[in-house]
């Protein structure tokens, strides 16, 4: 994705030589473009920037223990009409809870071989695989935030989504594309621009123009009858 924009996201970067044991926060500023940076490989649209709100406790082992909660919103094309749709991730992240521990423990952990079940004919239990544990690893004496907190956003980013209207939301017709919200009809049997019967009873029929004895239509269907013409 090439590099990201700078931003004033350095506080993102906890040096755990210099935080104390216990509990402490901090809320950090998302400037819009890093946010739209992070979601560049999607069709989303990021009016404007956010916040993380966090709370570390670091253990006399240094393991630290990260919570808080992301405000942002951003846009999604509609799945019905393709106008914008509010995407909270906030919401759809719920609150963070992650655990950073020392790489090299971690490892230690999907490392170790287990022991032999019984019954098992000296089968040793499989190793753990890093990605099941739920800790990420760390090196040296710094933790980088940056990759959780863009790793949320991008997860936010919903399977399907729909504007304002929720399910009230009437889409697009089918064979011109008019947006059928505008048709001021709040159950309209055919699109107001085109004709067609949203009902799909005339999808495979021939439209308006068509309906003439010798149409364009009509001579194309009957090559297709007799292929012999």
């Amino acid at each position: 994705m090439g590099a990201a924009p700078s931003s004033p996201l350095a506080s993102l970067v906890i040096d755990l030589d210099t935080l104390e044991e216990g509990a402490q926060e901090l809320a950090v500023e998302l400037p819009q473009a890093w946010v739209a940076h992070a979601l560049s490989e999607t069709d989303a649209v990021v009016p404007a920037g956010g916040a993380a709100r966090l709370e570390f406790t670091l253990q006399a082992d240094r393991t630290l223990l990260v919570r808080g909660h992301i405000d942002l919103r951003y846009e999604v094309p509609c799945a019905r009409c393709l106008e914008p749709a509010t995407v909270d991730v906030g919401a759809e992240s719920d609150e963070l809870c992650v655990t950073y521990v020392p790489a090299d423990r971690l490892r230690s952990w999907a490392d170790f071989p287990g022991a032999k079940t019984d019954g098992a004919e000296d089968k040793e239990i499989e190793p753990l695989d890093s990605a099941e544990l739920d800790e990420i690893g760390y090196h040296g004496s710094k933790v980088d935030l940056r990759a959780l907190i863009s790793e949320q956003i991008v997860l936010a980013y919903p399977m399907r989504a729909l504007c304002a209207r929720g399910e009230a939301c009437l889409g697009l017709c089918m064979r011109c594309g008019f947006n059928l919200n505008e048709s001021g009809d709040s159950a309209p049997e055919a699109c107001p621009s085109c004709g067609a019967r949203l009902d799909g009873a005339d999808a495979l029929g021939p439209s308006a123009e068509d309906s003439t004895p010798d149409s364009p239509w009509k001579r194309a269907l009957a090559k297709v009858v007799d292929p012999q013409d």
